[in-house]
């Protein structure tokens, strides 16, 4: 059963480019082995990273898989560049890659938000601009709801 991934999570990176993903996100992001198992990638949308889980990664990489030799695009090169395994310290720390951190425009606050099968990360301030330029009746009504 695919893991879904909800709410919203106000926290920091310190010094040293390292955060903590929050609890109900870490307890879906347990490979089979029992491992946390999981990658950071940069994010389709401008201004977040994306923290993908195992299997939602192998999904994406079966999909880019299959264009020809020849077809090779620079989207396929630019997210396979981008994809990063995340290896959490016995505190259940990660860093966050500074290409990445860099690419998001993230310094200091950051927004972790659930997405359906992945996790962005947000730059605080990027978020909060973008929430508060949204119209939300217009967005829920593309979704259908």
């Amino acid at each position: 059963m695919a893991t879904f991934f909800c709410g919203t999570y106000e926290h920091q990176i310190d010094d040293k480019n390292r955060l903590r993903i929050p609890a109900k996100f870490r307890k879906a992001l347990i490979g089979e082995d029992g491992d946390k198992s999981y990658s950071f990638a940069r994010g389709m949308v401008d201004g977040c990273v994306y923290v993908l889980p195992e299997e939602e990664l192998q999904a994406i990489m079966e999909k880019l898989s299959e264009e020809k030799m020849g077809e090779a695009s620079l989207a396929t090169m630019l997210f396979y560049g981008s994809v990063y395994e995340a290896e959490e310290d016995p505190q259940g720390r990660v860093v966050l890659p500074a290409k990445l951190k860099a690419a998001a425009g993230i310094e200091k606050d950051i927004v972790t938000v659930g997405h359906g099968k992945r996790i962005e990360i947000w730059a605080a301030d990027v978020y909060e601009r973008i929430c508060a330029d949204a119209n939300y009746k217009a967005e829920f009504k593309k979704l259908g709801i």
